[in-house]
């Protein structure tokens, strides 16, 4: 595991206890974002697509891994060559309002599991979906958080 993602942070238990997904069954920080970088890995979420990498010859399995290059930290492409930016600090900006509507960080997973690798995303209220919160929210250790959020 990256060593960046070894010391749990406030960000990380403000985010798992504020979300819907503080319901899962309670283990350690560091095991979330372990096994949520798991899941980001190799989860497929009972897909069966794959995809054949730009350059490659060898058909793989379509995981968050598969369009976020590097667990998330650098910028990665959809299968079609779409870039996409780095998921560092991508949590942080969760929730955030779109077309309207406030999507939290759990519906935006889960849309991601959903459209992009053809998957049933967890329940919110999962080991996995918290698992999945915490990894990402790892990768925005440091950063501001919330600031697109109004004062009460």
């Amino acid at each position: 595991m990256p060593s960046f993602l070894r010391p749990a942070t406030a960000l990380l238990a403000l985010t798992i206890a504020g979300s819907a997904a503080a319901t899962a069954v309670p283990h350690s920080l560091r095991q979330a974002v372990h096994d949520g970088a798991a899941l980001f890995a190799s989860g497929r979420f009972g897909s069966t697509r794959t995809y054949t990498p730009l350059n490659g010859f060898d058909r793989h399995a379509l995981t968050c891994q598969a369009c976020h290059s590097d667990g998330g930290i650098g910028p990665g492409q959809t299968p079609a060559g779409v870039a996409l930016p780095s998921l560092e600090g991508a949590a942080a900006g969760y929730p955030k309002l779109r077309a309207g509507r406030v999507v939290t960080l759990e519906q935006q997973i889960g849309h991601c599991i959903a459209a992009g690798i053809g998957g049933q995303p967890p329940r919110a209220d999962s080991a996995a979906m918290t698992d999945l919160v915490a990894y990402l929210s790892a990768l925005s250790r440091g950063r501001a958080f919330a600031t697109q959020l109004p004062a009460p």
